[in-house]
C-alpha cells in the first residue's frame, strides 16, 4: 500500500474512532458492522485490531454500530 492510500485507511479509521465515541450507545442500523470495518482499516494498516480496541475501549457490545 502506498502512502496515499495509507493516509486514505488512516482517515477512514479516524472518521469510524469519532463515529464510536458520537453514537455508541444509539440504536444502530442492521447493515453496518463498525467493528469489522475497523478491523479492516486496522488490517490494511497492520494496525494489532485487539490491541486497538483495548487501547479505544470499544466495547464488542457496540459491535453492531
Amino acid at each position: 500500500m502506498d502512502k496515499v492510500e495509507k493516509v486514505k485507511v488512516l482517515s477512514q479509521l479516524f472518521d469510524l474512532i469519532n463515529y464510536y465515541y458520537e453514537y455508541r450507545d444509539q440504536p444502530a442500523d442492521d447493515h453496518f458492522n463498525f467493528l469489522e470495518r475497523v478491523e479492516k482499516c486496522c488490517n490494511s494498516l497492520d494496525i494489532d485490531f485487539e490491541e486497538f480496541k483495548k487501547e479505544f475501549k470499544m466495547d464488542t457490545k457496540y459491535s453492531s454500530l
